[in-house]
């Protein structure tokens, strides 16, 4: 999500939702809640979004049924993950993306 105050929207859901705030220098601020995070780009970032964590085999699928389907999609390296970007039927932008590790190296 795109907001002129990651910190800002992050200490909210912080504080009414109980996330675990994690941030690293270059990249997004991370609110997480159990399996699932917000991330919390400034202005100019990748535009509202959601995003899907998957394995990368997963992911290689998820591009294959696309291109099957003739739906565009887009592969974003973010050095500690890969992206692959799309849109649904109704438009709204969704992000199948791979940890490199795995994990999410910005998680304890």
């Amino acid at each position: 999500m795109e907001t002129a105050d990651p910190d800002g929207i992050a200490a909210f859901y912080e504080r009414v939702l109980g996330a675990r705030i994690v941030k690293t220098e270059g990249h997004p601020v991370m609110a997480y809640l159990g399996n699932t995070a917000f991330a919390f780009h400034e202005a100019g970032g990748p535009g509202t979004h959601t995003a899907v964590r998957v394995s990368e085999a997963e992911r290689t699928d998820i591009e294959r049924r696309l291109e099957a389907e003739g739906i565009e999609s887009e592969t974003h390296d973010h050095e500690i993950a890969v992206g692959l970007f799309f849109r649904d039927p109704d438009g709204r932008q969704i992000e199948a993306i791979t940890y490199e590790s795995g994990d999410d190296p910005r998680r304890p």
